[in-house]
């Protein structure tokens, strides 16, 4: 049987359910046999599979050595379900060069499942065999958020070559790891590196446990790489933090790609495999064994694995506070568990949509305002009440304001995100000027209500920093409320609007700067009552600031039913 009749019949089982799978896993199946009936059915497909570099790399990995466990020393004989994403990243392949299909890779699995043999394994056989065949002296980077991490990889590869064939090939050192015939060479890169490492030009760049990375200041090394066949490679746990980029940008967008009812989102040369329990499905004692082998391919398929799984699960049902980590690293489950955070962010996405639900042109909205200290982020929060059926329901519009290109830098520098994307794609407004121009942000807020006909019902301000404004719009007549940021003032709008949420009431379209600022929002308690704790959080919380202020008073908006005043306005007795 060729590598690809395994990895067809492979597919085949995992899709009918022979080999327990998850709904993303199923895809990563079904997306590989749609691309071998693309060979046959589509003659300008401009890919082939080619069965020889499939078969490369599992002769590869049979030359390297198992490190740790029953099986250390022995040779490593990759499984079905590794050979399905290694044999695809080099058995895919251009017709016009032969080069590589996959410049990207992703994988998520739980913990023990041979990330880092995988990971290791790659980085040596493109040092060796990558670098020979196209000529060229391969840099090969593995980076963790810290130093500690980012060994981890490096010596496993020290670990994969011991004992060996392939160790005389190559020279281990304590900080590089070079091969020899080429001049190819691994280091691992510390957060400095991260920061400074423009000079870097990686053929490979493997990121460890990127769910840990609270910035994509690794992954951006990979990017505008000069080599013939780059490959950045990110194999990750899910973890516990849902506004790392790890979960808000890659895990979603890997999830469009393989998702058959996503058709518009695709990406040719971005492998994606994910083994995760089953979104939606609780844990309980009779859908543990699915949970298990559906987020771990290979330590669900010995005793010793099943054996150490089901030891930690009877520890987490008996102690809650150990089920967390088991559900993240055993099930491989992203779950929000950052102390006092205020939102759940899986709840929070759901409520995301690609269109409104209705026309909004001529309802009524609340604008909220949380006005800087004239130098830093401003933002602005509409929220439009309206009615599902008996339901009442809130569609939320987020923008912000930052004063000039030196605060941008400085927000780029400090936060380590995207405010200049942000800008270039429509969510933050540079104003140009010294400090924080308060008449540019209402000009905004006018020139948005026009565009849809908006009817302002209430302008809602923080009294700090925005009181000259306040009275300035009082006297052109809009009603303008004050919002004080207090427990006993915000205590409502805070639950309530989390309720709302929570209930799938509340409705907008993307906003990444919103959705940053929503997980990094944490709360205060205080006799009960509870607001958005400004001083705990040292990343923006600016819009959510704004939106809280708007909903306080649009949570009591009265919905004024005038059918009957127009029949009695339209009657004869009038």
């Amino acid at each position: 049987m060729t590598i690809k009749q395994e990895l067809i019949k492979y597919a085949k089982q995992c899709i009918d359910d022979k080999i327990i799978s998850c709904t993303k896993h199923k895809w990563a199946c079904m997306r590989f046999l749609k691309d071998v009936d693309r060979l046959k059915s589509d003659k300008n497909c401009p890919y082939k599979w080619d069965e020889a570099e499939a078969k490369k790399i599992v002769d590869w990995f049979a030359l390297l050595r198992h490190s740790k466990g029953i099986l250390a020393g022995q040779p490593i004989s990759l499984t079905t379900a590794q050979k399905f994403s290694l044999c695809q990243i080099y058995g895919w392949r251009k017709k016009s060069d032969n080069l590589r299909r996959f410049n990207k890779s992703f994988k998520e699995v739980a913990r023990k499942n041979a990330k880092s043999q995988e990971e290791a394994g790659v980085i040596l056989y493109e040092m060796a065999y990558g670098s020979v065949k196209n000529s060229e002296i391969n840099e090969c980077y593995c980076a963790g958020t810290k130093r500690d991490q980012s060994k981890i990889i490096f010596n496993e590869c020290k670990n994969l070559l011991s004992g060996s064939p392939l160790s005389v090939k190559f020279k281990c050192g304590k900080q590089i790891i070079e091969h020899i015939k080429s001049g190819s060479f691994l280091k691992a890169l510390s957060k400095e590196d991260g920061q400074k490492g423009d000079g870097t030009n990686p053929a490979v760049l493997v990121l460890d446990e990127y769910h840990q990375h609270a910035t994509t200041e690794f992954y951006d090394l990979g990017i505008g790489s000069n080599t013939k066949e780059p490959l950045l490679m990110i194999i990750t746990t899910a973890g516990m933090d849902l506004n790392c980029p790890c979960y808000q940008q890659e895990y979603q967008y890997c999830s469009d790609i393989l998702d058959p009812d996503k058709p518009d989102i695709e990406n040719d040369e971005y492998f994606v495999d994910i083994f995760e329990a089953e979104p939606g499905v609780n844990l309980t004692d009779e859908t543990y064994d699915r949970l298990v082998e559906m987020s771990n391919p290979i330590r669900a398929s010995y005793p010793e694995g099943r054996k150490k799984i089901h030891d930690d699960y009877v520890i987490a049902k008996q102690v809650p506070e150990k089920l967390t980590a088991f559900l993240t690293k055993a099930l491989n489950t992203w779950v929000q568990a950052k102390q006092n955070g205020y939102m759940r962010m899986d709840k929070w996405n759901s409520c995301k949509v690609k269109e409104l639900p209705i026309d909004i042109t001529g309802y009524q909205v609340y604008v909220g305002f949380d006005m800087s200290a004239k130098i830093d982020l401003t933002s602005v929060a509409f929220v439009i009440p309206f009615k599902d059926g008996e339901t009442v329901k809130y569609i939320l519009f987020s923008h912000s304001f930052i004063p000039n290109r030196d605060k941008l830098q400085e927000r780029i520098t400090v936060d380590k995100m995207p405010y200049d994307a942000w800008e270039r794609n429509g969510w933050l407004t540079v104003t140009d000027t010294e400090i924080v121009d308060q008449n540019a942000v209402m000009r905004y807020v006018i020139e948005f209500c026009n565009k849809y006909k908006l009817k302002i019902a209430t302008l809602c301000f923080d009294p700090a920093n925005a009181s000259k404004l306040m009275l300035e719009l009082s006297d052109e007549g809009y009603d303008v409320e004050e919002v004080y940021q207090s427990h006993k003032h915000l205590n409502e709008a805070t639950a309530g609007f989390r309720e709302q949420v929570y209930c799938g009431n509340v409705i907008f379209i993307n906003n990444p700067l919103l959705n940053y600022a929503m997980g990094n929002a944490v709360i205060r308690s205080n006799n009960g009552l509870i607001k958005i704790d400004k001083d705990a959080s040292i990343r923006r919380i600016d819009p959510v600031d704004a939106t809280l202020c708007a909903f306080k008073l649009a949570m009591y908006h009265e919905f004024v039913d005038t059918t009957d005043t127009d029949e009695w306005l339209n009657s004869e007795g009038w």
